[in-house]
């Protein structure tokens, strides 16, 4: 399956994909760069999403070093159905401006050892992620 990316990179500069959760849809980064996946702090309380006893250690966007609570979110992305352990941090200065220029909030993003074991594939050429059949 090929999803585009081609809107969302020339919105807003960034790979995003929407995706749907408790019959919400939400808005996640593809980020390269990050090997965990992030939630943003509303989404997590909005969702009510109980915190699991694990807390992660992970350098922020701001690169200062962060306790975070663990939580699960079941979502899904062109009827597929995926299940992901999310850090819950304040994202709202890191995607403020971003929402403020373009009127797209970012929900939270997706780090790479998801879409690897997920076996996601950004192809920046053809500006897709290309899903496994």
């Amino acid at each position: 399956m090929i999803i585009p990316l081609r809107f969302s990179l020339s919105k807003i500069g960034l790979p995003v994909i929407l995706i749907k959760a408790q019959a919400k849809n939400l808005c996640l980064l593809l980020d390269t760069g990050s090997n965990i996946n992030i939630l943003d702090r509303r989404v997590a309380e909005f969702f009510q999403l109980s915190a699991s006893p694990i807390r992660q250690k992970q350098f922020g966007i701001d690169g200062t070093l962060q306790t975070s609570a663990v939580v699960e979110l079941a979502f899904s992305l062109e009827e597929r159905e995926y299940k992901a352990d999310f850090s819950v941090m304040d994202l709202s200065s890191a995607f403020g401006k971003v929402e403020e220029e373009s009127g797209i909030q970012i929900h939270g993003l997706l780090g790479c050892s998801f879409m690897e074991q997920q076996k996601w594939v950004l192809d920046f050429e053809n500006l897709t992620l290309c899903l496994p059949s």
